[in-house]
């Protein structure tokens, strides 16, 4: 059951707020007549304010309505009158018409209209008595009410997919959860916010190459994923049900399409919710060949492709690795060179038990340098104690691994596992010659302020 005390409060037009609350202290108060008087001018006060609105942005069909109420606003005080009860007959149509509401939400604003009448105009039932209207029902307008018009922005079903379209492919976007929840879901009615969803779940599972999209088709469909992320927050069944609409296309894509969709959504339960077995199947049979050379071609070295590495990096994931037994497999015969492009892609306590091979496999300054930055360093934070031993002994017995940058990444590898506390810091004594004066130093500041000093 709705709360109406807080649908009340988060009616869109504060001018019409007032009418609302006045509705429900009328309500509450026993004075169901008055209730329902109340809450058809709020309706009305609302779809006119909402129209004049829509009528600054350009939809012609809010002219008409406007029209007529400016009209009535500057004619004598009976033929304005007239004016508009011609305006308030039509205002549930006029609402439909401009995409505020739909057809059966119309039919719940007209019998509020109709029950209207009957309060204010008892004369009119067939025998004259009074129309004595239960509080039962006129909290049910009320609700009927809030839930169909007055919590909502004036956006329309249609534009409102537009504008998130719009948004999603501004050269500008900027993720923003709070944003994109507040403005496309959660004071959306639920037609209009199901298109949306859908159009993300299209575009982040299927990577459309649209020309009328001013940004690549893959950045596209990455924004199009972290929406569905900030949807399925408030609603994972409907980013299910989104996802699942897709499946069928996405089993008949390219074999690039479905590793960049596993790739991008693979850490959604609502993406495994909505996979058919036949087509996790056929993942798990295209992670086997991930890196793998086409047939008849020998590649020594090379590095993966970018939608390989995002995959592969999908094996930090428990219940990923359940659904795709292959992952496993298929990273572990990974160069070292490659599982450092798979940590980067998304670094996790998984990896942790690679990096001292990492970095006794460093064969050169440049990738002892890449290695700290692609993998070690990302992965700090989610090191144990005993890991963190294992890799620094890796590292100090490595003549390679004591390029340029490394001093410098060396004290970095103190501040991010602040979690293992500071007496972290005696693990660094071997190294503490091979540093240079600034990296001793900056090393020494950072144990210092471990141990509760200011570090100066």
């Amino acid at each position: 059951m709705l709360d109406l005390e807080d649908q009340v409060n988060r009616v869109f037009n504060p001018e019409v707020r007032g009418l609302v609350r006045e509705a429900y202290r009328c309500y509450t108060a026993g004075s169901s007549r008055a209730a329902i008087i109340l809450t058809w001018t709020a309706v009305c006060a609302d779809i006119i304010a909402k129209a004049q609105i829509l009528r600054e942005e350009g939809e012609a069909d809010a002219r008409d309505v406007v029209a007529e109420v400016e009209k009535a606003q500057t004619s004598s005080e009976v033929e304005g009158t007239r004016i508009m009860q011609g305006v308030e007959r039509d205002l549930p149509a006029t609402a439909e018409k401009l995409q505020l509401i739909d057809f059966t939400q119309r039919r719940l604003l007209e019998r509020i209209r109709d029950d209207r009448h009957l309060c204010a105009h008892p004369s009119i039932r067939p025998l004259g008595e009074l129309y004595e209207p239960t509080s039962e029902y006129a909290r049910a307008h009320l609700a009927a009410a809030l839930d169909a018009l007055l919590v909502h922005p004036p956006s329309q079903g249609r534009k409102l997919v537009e504008s998130f379209r719009d948004h999603v492919a501004d050269p500008g976007f900027i993720y923003d959860t709070a944003y994109l929840a507040h403005a496309f879901f959660d004071r959306v009615r639920p037609a209009a916010r199901a298109k949306v969803v859908e159009l993300a779940a299209k575009f982040a599972v299927l990577q459309i190459d649209d020309p009328a999209n001013p940004v690549d088709a893959a950045v596209f469909a990455d924004r199009m994923a972290a929406c569905l992320r900030s949807f399925a927050e408030r609603d994972a069944g409907l980013v299910k049900d989104c996802v699942a609409k897709q499946m069928v296309r996405l089993g008949t894509a390219t074999p690039e399409v479905q590793l960049n969709a596993l790739g991008r959504l693979g850490d959604m339960p609502a993406f495994w919710a909505a996979l058919t077995e036949p087509l996790r199947g056929l993942l798990d049979a295209r992670i086997e060949t991930v890196g793998s050379p086409p047939p008849g071609r020998i590649v020594i070295g090379g590095k993966l492709k970018p939608v390989e590495a995002r995959v592969l990096a999908l094996v930090g994931h428990a219940d990923v690795r359940k659904q795709l037994p292959a992952l496993a497999a298929a990273f572990e015969s990974l160069s070292a060179l490659k599982r450092a492009q798979v940590i980067e892609q998304r670094p996790d306590p998984y990896f942790a038990t690679y990096l001292p091979q990492l970095m006794t496999n460093v064969r050169s300054f440049d990738t002892g340098q890449a290695f700290a930055e692609q993998a070690v360093l990302p992965c700090a934070g989610h090191l144990t104690r005993p890991q963190l031993e294992e890799l620094l002994t890796a590292w100090f017995d490595n003549s390679q691994c004591w390029g340029r940058a490394m001093p410098g990444y060396l004290v970095e590898l103190y501040r991010r596992p602040a979690h293992l506390g500071p007496d972290r810091g005696a693990l660094w004594d071997p190294a503490l010659d091979d540093l240079d004066d600034d990296a001793r130093a900056a090393l020494e500041r950072e144990r210092t302020k471990d141990a509760g000093g200011d570090g100066a």
